[in-house]
């Protein structure tokens, strides 16, 4: 739940226009996990050095269109580094 206020506070400083981009509605739901995005490489997993982003989905709960929002960018995560208790 943090990382979602966390989210929220970014988007308000940053989204100046909250209509989606294909149905033009303005609800959107913002999620409480964050994922990683990897380089494709031809359906083979590759761990360790490869460039991570860290992403936080935010999805249109009317059409389901997502943007993916940078968690480092965001400051919601670090790079690759636990966050401090």
């Amino acid at each position: 739940m943090k990382k979602q206020v966390e989210v929220i506070k970014f988007l308000g400083e940053k989204w100046k226009t909250t209509e989606c981009p294909m149905c033009k509605d303005t609800s959107w739901s913002i999620s409480e996990n964050i994922f990683e995005l990897r380089e494709y490489s031809d359906g083979n997993l590759i761990i360790g050095n490869v460039p991570i982003v860290p992403i936080v989905p935010v999805t249109c709960n009317n059409c389901g269109n997502t943007i993916m929002i940078n968690a480092i960018v965001a400051n919601i995560t670090s790079n690759g580094k636990k966050d401090e208790k």
